[in-house]
């Protein structure tokens, strides 16, 4: 067993894969009924936003849907280390285990093309030298040194077609392993309410961003 695959089954909730890949699925799903919907979404010139609001939607799913999971995770909106004012935004998942952050990649095994996340990395990971043996990664990887992994995801002409998660080396330029979890079972079934809950509030968002709310630039990958 690899050294992510390890840690996810022994140090995570193992609630945790099946919350992010269904939040991630959700908010695929609802990009694609609000450009279904929207006539003026489906022209050539609009097709540039498609990205900008994938990437807001996705980090609203995760947020609502992590907060009414019952686990115990954080999520909060970071504005890039060198660029705070009006700039790049992300979430940052902080859970029992690990320190996540999603972005959209160009394919399964690519890293998100800007180096916006290293931030987070030198930061949460800076004790850590990842060139090492298993057995010395796994014994500082504990619930007081959580890893920094990154929620990966993507497809082509706009649907999903992974969700990974990766944990990358201190640079976050490589990964050290993947592990899809695409089809991770969802152990917590939300009730009807919460469903409801998560419609609103991607209806919510979607009407803001389409009204010129600003939010965040996304990550071009």
């Amino acid at each position: 067993m690899g050294i992510l695959r390890q840690h996810l089954q022994n140090e995570c909730d193992p609630r945790l894969p099946g919350e992010l890949a269904y939040s991630v699925k959700e908010a695929y799903s609802y990009l694609r009924l609000l450009v279904n919907s929207n006539p003026i979404l489906q022209n050539k010139e609009m097709k540039k936003t498609y990205g900008h609001l994938r990437q807001g939607l996705v980090d609203v799913a995760l947020r609502t849907v992590l907060e009414k999971s019952g686990l115990d995770v954080n999520v909060h909106m970071r504005s890039a280390l060198h660029n705070r004012t009006g700039g790049y935004t992300y979430s940052m998942i902080e859970a029992k285990g690990a320190i996540i952050s999603p972005a959209k990649t160009r394919s399964v095994t690519a890293l998100p093309r800007k180096a916006l996340h290293r931030d987070i990395a030198s930061v949460k990971n800076r004790q850590f030298d990842l060139f090492t043996s298993q057995e010395e990664i796994n014994q500082k990887y504990d619930e007081n040194t959580p890893p920094f992994l990154l929620l990966t995801y993507g497809g082509k002409n706009n649907m999903l077609d992974y969700v990974q998660l990766g944990l990358p080396d201190i640079k976050a330029e490589m990964w050290i392993e993947q592990v899809d979890i695409i089809n991770a079972p969802r152990i917590i079934v939300n009730n009807e309410e919460n469903n409801y809950d998560l419609g609103l509030t991607l209806t919510k968002f979607a009407n803001d961003i389409m009204k010129g709310e600003s939010y965040g630039e996304e990550d071009k990958s």
